[in-house]
């Protein structure tokens, strides 16, 4: 799993903006961004990601957080980023986001590395031998489609949090820029300004014959401003830097306290899906539920997801074109009735909107209702895409369509995730 991060990263970068497929990711987060980029697309819109490593962890490592059944291992990894975001109308840049960040991401393996993408399949209708890999899409022969696995190792989650601190290069760079503006100001404004006032101040002194040596000690002034200048810039420099990062934390500080809270809500809901025999990744769970959410905001009508049960959603999020997780979700109740898991939280966001070329961005929380039927086991290797109907036999993309094209009939999707009541 190497690198994985990264080569998602990469592809992610453009995926937007492009008719790229994403490689590295599962199809639930291929479909995802599909139904965003179907909005862009509308809206004639054009958005880019870009990521260019920096800091401690720029290539990415493996956490010792992890989850597995028989079959596959979900692990976490995570990465330090310069992350850009830059969203273009009729090829005017109309929003620019840019900070530094922490990538986090679930990456599924099989549990003995096993790779079947290689693997030569006959197709059962029109005999042609193809590598698994390559039927993913459908035969490329006669177009039929196939019910499959995901083809692991697969990013199936993501989410991108601020990342306030600064490296050494960046703190040592952040400090030579600091010092460059306060030894301008000490050696050069303020002495200039000094010359200034003591020239207007020596005239008039003169026109009021005024003692000369007074004169003198008027003009003298600007230099012993630059005497001072050249000796406390470089220590009024480091004050204020030092001034500014201890501000900048404290403003991320208060920014992140309310999220920081939150995680004391996922113990109890852990424990309560422990009792069921459901296992439970923090950032896994967060992850999907906030894929699920993003697309249901994206759609053109949420309530055509399988995963959706909901009212159809309010018009003014029509305009969102982006929404960024801000890496927190709290449960405000966890509630199980005759096996099935009521649950409502709140997601921490920020979200982008345009509307008539014009965008806002905005911190937004969402407020989301969810149920599952714990009586049935978590699957790591679920992927939506991959079921049949249960009716009728006939293979379809589940995750955009909850009724089957054949018979009409909707998938039940509590059988096997969640599904989303509302979202406000």
């Amino acid at each position: 799993m190497a690198n994985i991060q990264q080569m998602f990263l990469s592809e992610l970068s453009d995926a937007l903006s492009t008719d790229r497929k994403l490689s590295t990711c599962d199809r639930e987060v291929q479909n995802y961004v599909d139904i965003q980029k179907d909005r862009l697309r509308k809206k004639g819109l054009l958005l880019d990601y870009e990521f260019t490593p920096r800091g401690h962890n720029p290539e990415g490592k493996e956490m010792a957080r992890e989850a597995k059944d028989e079959h596959y291992v979900a692990k976490m990894w995570t990465s330090t980023t310069k992350y850009t975001r830059l969203l273009q109308k009729n090829g005017k840049r109309i929003n620019k986001k840019k900070m530094n960040a922490n990538v986090w991401s679930v990456v599924i393996n099989y549990l003995n590395g096993q790779n079947m993408g290689d693997e030569i399949y006959n197709c059962p209708n029109c005999g042609n031998p193809e590598k698994i890999k390559a039927l993913t899409e459908g035969c490329p022969y006669c177009g039929t489609s196939f019910k499959m696995d995901e083809l692991y190792p697969k990013v199936t989650a993501y989410n991108i949090v601020e990342d306030y601190s600064k490296e050494k290069k960046e703190m040592l760079k952040f400090y030579l820029i600091v010092s460059a503006i306060t030894a301008g100001v000490l050696i050069v404004a303020v002495p200039v300004a000094a010359l200034v006032i003591a020239i207007i101040a020596a005239v008039i002194m003169a026109m009021m014959k005024t003692d000369p040596t007074r004169i003198m000690q008027m003009l003298m002034l600007p230099l012993g401003a630059l005497g001072q200048g050249i000796f406390t810039a470089p220590i009024m420099g480091f004050i204020i830097g030092g001034l500014i990062l201890f501000g900048n934390l404290l403003i991320g500080a208060a920014k992140s306290a309310p999220l920081l809270a939150t995680f004391a809500s996922h113990q109890k809901f852990e424990d309560e899906l422990k009792k069921y025999g459901q296992d439970y990744m923090q950032e896994f769970f967060m992850s999907q539920t906030v894929a699920k959410m993003k697309s249901a905001i994206y759609s053109e009508d949420a309530r055509e997801l399988p995963f959706y049960e909901g009212e159809a959603l309010p018009e003014e999020m029509k305009d969102i074109v982006d929404v960024f997780f801000r890496g927190a979700m709290d449960f405000k109740s966890v509630e199980v009735r005759n096996d099935i898991a009521y649950v409502s939280a709140d997601v921490y966001t920020e979200v982008l909107r345009e509307s008539n070329g014009k965008t806002r961005e905005s911190e937004r929380i969402f407020h989301v209702n969810m149920r599952k039927n714990l009586s049935k086991k978590n699957d790591l290797a679920f992927s939506i895409s991959k079921f049949m109907c249960p009716t009728c036999g006939v293979s379809f993309n589940a995750y955009k369509h909850k009724n089957c094209p054949a018979c009409g009939n909707a998938y039940k999707m509590e059988d096997a995730d969640w599904v989303i009541d509302s979202i406000k």
